[in-house]
């Protein structure tokens, strides 16, 4: 009987059964890894684009509501003051107290976002809708961002005047009407010497004419005798927007103090303001010609004294704005080598053009308007 061979149980084994190799396994490995790279390529281009486009829509956000927010103010500025035009209301500096500390002239210099405007001290405030501080440039020529200083009241009664009749003290001053005044009203004296009380109405009589004010909120002197009185409701502005260039935002400050000593952030990725007058030359209340806010129109020779700046905003109809808005998320500076400067109000003479710097990773959105000063426009009828 011949022997039977007997083999291996190993043997039997299929060749799938058995498993891989090394080589087949180091190959697979490399085939996945492609796979992942590409997967984490296209995913990176992908967060790539998403980035642009979310930081080009935040910017574009951004710059809209900050120009919403400007318009806003400018639009209003001037309201409760346009009566006073021709009674020595409009250009005088304002004296305003709260909570008996004295606000204005201010002892102390505007906060650092507001470096463009005057720095001198006692910093004063003349009464006119709409200010503008040049912010300048910079060692290479580029533009600064401006200050815009915009002065209104919101009056629930539009009241033409009133005149002081009695002898005003800082507990109460009499008029020859005070219908339309009310308690927590704030109000704005005229002076013989151009200047101008800012005093808070603590109660109204509903039959005389005679208003208690508020002695924390009225300056120690009380108001003037044969003055006029005009009623700027109970949130009078007189407040500054600009550029904070260490966050990149627009903020605004009120000079008054009633919200607290710093200033507020009004929108973020705002890196640039910049600010042009409309001038009417004629009297016709139409705006002939833009003038930038230098030399004859710079801010210190503006308001130089009351009749001054009385006479230059009787010209001043409308203030064309850019707003510039930066991307909160930068590129990749080596993809966006282009263009380091924006040109604004490109559509002017070249000497009314702004140059202003930019860094070419981030994407910019411009914004440009013309806001027209109402309430400057309708002072010839008082």
């Amino acid at each position: 009987m011949l022997p039977v061979e007997r083999k291996h149980p190993a043997r039997n084994l299929s060749r799938r059964s058995r498993g891989l190799s090394l080589v087949e396994l180091m190959v697979g490995m490399v085939i996945s890894l492609i796979c992942v790279l590409g997967m984490m390529s296209a995913f990176s281009i992908y967060e790539g684009r998403k980035r642009t486009i979310t930081s080009g829509s935040d910017a574009q956000q951004n710059g809209m509501y900050s120009l919403f927010e400007l318009e806003r103010q400018i639009r209003t500025a001037g309201s409760g003051l346009t009566q006073g035009f021709n009674y020595g209301l409009w250009g005088c500096s304002v004296t305003a107290y709260s909570g008996n500390a004295k606000k204005l002239p201010s002892a102390t210099a505007m906060p650092a976002a507001f470096a463009a405007w005057p720095s001198a001290t006692p910093t004063k405030m003349r009464v006119v809708p709409v200010l503008i501080a040049s912010g300048g440039s910079d060692d290479a020529g580029h533009a600064k961002p401006d200050t815009l200083a915009v002065m209104g009241g919101n009056p629930s009664v539009t009241v033409f005047r009133a005149a002081i009749t009695g002898v005003p003290s800082t507990s109460s001053v009499t008029l020859d009407n005070a219908f339309g005044f009310a308690a927590n009203d704030y109000v704005l004296a005229t002076t013989s010497t151009g200047e101008c009380s800012l005093a808070k109405i603590a109660s109204a009589s509903s039959s005389g004419s005679q208003l208690s004010l508020s002695a924390a909120d009225t300056p120690p002197t009380g108001l003037t005798v044969n003055g006029n009185v005009f009623d700027l409701g109970t949130q009078p502005s007189i407040s500054l927007y600009g550029i904070d260039p260490t966050a990149s935002a627009l903020v605004a400050y009120d000079v008054l103090g009633r919200d607290g000593t710093a200033p507020v952030t009004i929108a973020d990725g705002v890196v640039q303001i910049k600010a042009l007058y409309g001038i009417d030359s004629d009297g016709d209340d139409v705006v002939d010609t833009w003038v930038q806010p230098t030399g004859d129109w710079a801010i210190d020779k503006l308001t130089t004294d009351q009749g001054t700046a009385a006479a230059a905003f009787a010209k001043i109809k409308a203030v064309r704005i850019a707003v510039v808005a930066q991307s909160l998320l930068p590129e990749r500076a080596a993809d966006y080598a282009g263009a380091s400067t924006l040109t604004l109000f490109g559509d002017l003479a070249a000497g009314l053009r702004y140059t202003v710097g930019v860094q070419p990773q981030y994407r910019y959105k411009v914004y440009d308007t013309v806001i027209p000063i109402r309430n400057a426009i309708i002072t010839r009828h008082f």
